[in-house]
């Protein structure tokens, strides 16, 4: 009669070590690989959101709607594009859950829905938001218009002194580097590494 062998304890730690080793590499990987989709998904949105402010100002003397701030809320800004997109879940990045938690009012909820809070700054604006900071020198309060330079900001993602005093991080964050998307006046988005302070146009 063969005398049936199992693992060794020695076997059996090996093979978890190694998995466990195999885990750590991986899951990394994994982790930025998601937010590479979740920022290439973000910079669709802001494409959408930057023609359909385009459409709005074909149709209105070239003129782009306005909000009070580029912040939340910009109900009268929802309100006119909503109809060029047909999709609330447009207004909203895909990483904006990371800033929610510091404030919840960039949640996609159907309560901040219906306030015009979104997950996106937006740079046609009669003022500058409080918790941006500093960005009036750089970007002055101004209705914006089709005729303005094609490299000015139209769109971005939500970033500003309110969250990085907290310590949040950008929505974009991969390890060392942090990108923020931005949609240009032309209606081309880009994804620009470092903090929007050092690059704001």
């Amino acid at each position: 009669m063969q005398s049936r062998r199992g693992f060794t304890l020695i076997e059996l730690l090996v093979v978890i070590a190694i998995i466990a080793i195999l885990a750590a590499i991986l899951f990394p990987v994994f982790a930025r690989a998601r937010e590479q989709a979740r920022r290439t998904s973000c910079l669709s949105n802001l494409k959408q959101l930057a023609l359909a402010a385009m459409m709005y100002g074909q149709d209105y003397d070239e003129l782009l709607p306005v909000g009070a701030t580029q912040g939340n809320s910009l109900w009268n800004v929802v309100q006119g594009l909503y109809p060029y997109v047909k999709n609330s879940q447009v207004f909203y990045c895909p990483s904006i859950s990371i800033l929610a938690a510091y404030d919840p009012l960039l949640s996609p909820t159907a309560d901040n829905w219906a306030l015009g809070n979104i997950g996106y700054y937006y740079w046609s604006s009669y003022a500058i938001h409080a918790h941006t900071g500093p960005f009036a020198s750089q970007h002055p309060p101004r209705q914006l218009t089709l005729s303005y330079s094609p490299d000015l900001w139209m769109w971005s993602d939500v970033f500003g002194q309110f969250y990085w005093s907290r310590g949040a991080p950008f929505a974009h964050g991969m390890g060392r580097w942090s990108f923020t998307n931005v949609a240009f006046m032309d209606g081309h988005c880009k994804a620009i590494n470092g903090k929007p302070s050092d690059v704001f146009k």
